[in-house]
């Protein structure tokens, strides 16, 4: 039977519809979520801005990628809750610059933030929104000593940062979390004469003021809190605000801990889990069930699953050892389908593209990785494009 180009053009309709149909996002062109990657680009700092394939996960830039970062050596990045905005911790200039997310992914910058104090090396957002929390690597104005958490109350509607008020913390300090629970925030740093570098504040939901849990000492010098490994790289926390992980590049190692009623960090009683060599960004998939880590000088993700009810870890079935580029440094997952992960290989300046086994944990490659990207990519995240059930953690 023949069809007329008409009818030819009439069925391709009507089998696109039916296949929509059944695809969340086949009304958004097919683009599930958009991905930004931090780099440098001729000393100026760039975000790269991809679109993620909803059927394979693979990367395309914006036409009008890489966009301006705002100054130079953005080394960390964090979204709201809702998707819409986006801050860039931009090292060398010593401010936050953020951004708004268009529904195209597009980004548009607006009034930046000079820091309290300098190069800042970490950002989080607490779970409401409400403020910002950076990790500068030293305070105030000094030029050598210990670091501070400053933080930044954010107007919920233009999302512009108000007055900071920094925190003392201890010798350089390299990564925070904010808790998914709105409590508490966790920060580690590299005090070389400890390997007590994990501190734990609760934070005043009103103010997001911050108070030292019991074992946290602080003084104007150094800060000894809980047990972290001898030099503690990446943290994160699982979504239900149960656990937390931190990687120790030094041991080749990931810690685990429980958090009690008030917040203190517990070791877990299995741990700690071995990794590749030099492990540094850690990321926990949307749902919560399995921890990836990037390990720098392996070339490698180290995966795990989650044991629900302690946080124990063990290697995810057929996925202890996957291969990325040269030296990635951040590891994401996109919450949108919650399988599409990413790493940023810093030394050959691509991203590297892996699908994850939701019932397993297992990585596969993603088809046409890796992705070019700036040099020198430091970090990653994703957002949704539109609503999607699996970013609802089950």
């Amino acid at each position: 039977m023949k069809f007329s180009s008409i009818g030819r053009a009439s069925l391709a309709s009507l089998l696109s519809l039916s296949a929509c149909l059944g695809v969340t996002a086949c009304s958004r062109n097919y683009t599930v979520a958009f991905l930004y990657s931090l780099g440098t680009k001729n000393a100026a700092g760039v975000v790269n801005v991809f679109h993620v394939d909803y059927q394979s996960g693979a990367l395309l830039q914006l036409p009008d990628s890489p966009v301006d970062a705002g100054g130079q050596n953005p080394v960390a990045l964090v979204t709201t809750s809702d998707q819409k905005d986006m801050f860039v911790a931009l090292q060398n200039d010593h401010k936050i610059q953020p951004f708004h997310i268009g529904t195209d992914g597009k980004l548009y910058a607006h009034d930046e933030k000079s820091l309290i104090g300098s190069f800042p090396v970490a950002i989080a957002l607490s779970a409401d929104n409400k403020f910002l929390y950076v990790l500068t690597r030293l305070r105030g104005s000094a030029t050598s000593g210990a670091g501070s958490v400053e933080v930044y109350p954010v107007d919920a509607n233009s999302r512009a940062l108000g007055t900071g008020t920094a925190f003392n913390v201890g010798l350089n300090p390299v990564g925070l979390v904010a808790s998914a629970d709105n409590k508490f925030v966790y920060v580690i740093h590299r005090d070389p004469a400890t390997t007590q570098n994990l501190i734990a504040f609760s934070r005043d939901t009103g103010t997001g003021a911050l108070t030292a849990l019991p074992n946290s000492h602080i003084t104007a010098t150094n800060a000894i809190g809980y047990q972290s490994g001898i030099e503690p790289a990446g943290i994160v926390e699982d979504p239900k605000a149960r656990y937390i992980y931190v990687t120790d590049r030094a041991a080749n190692q990931l810690i685990g801990y429980t958090l009690n009623s008030i917040g203190e960090p517990v070791p877990m009683n299995n741990g700690p889990y071995s990794t590749g060599s030099y492990p540094l960004g850690v990321t926990i998939d949307p749902r919560g069930k399995y921890v990836y880590v990037a390990n720098f000088n392996a070339n490698s993700i180290s995966a795990y699953a989650i044991d629900a009810g302690t946080g124990n870890l063990s290697l995810s079935v057929g996925s202890a050892t996957t291969q990325t580029g040269t030296g990635p440094t951040c590891v994401t997952i996109e919450n949108a389908l919650g399988i599409y992960l990413y790493t940023t290989n810093q030394l050959d300046s691509n991203i590297t593209g892996k699908q994850l086994n939701a019932s397993t944990g297992a990585l596969k490659d993603i088809q046409g990785t890796p992705f070019p990207t700036s040099t020198l990519p430091s970090c990653a995240v994703a957002v949704a494009n539109g609503e999607h059930a699996t970013q609802i953690v089950q």
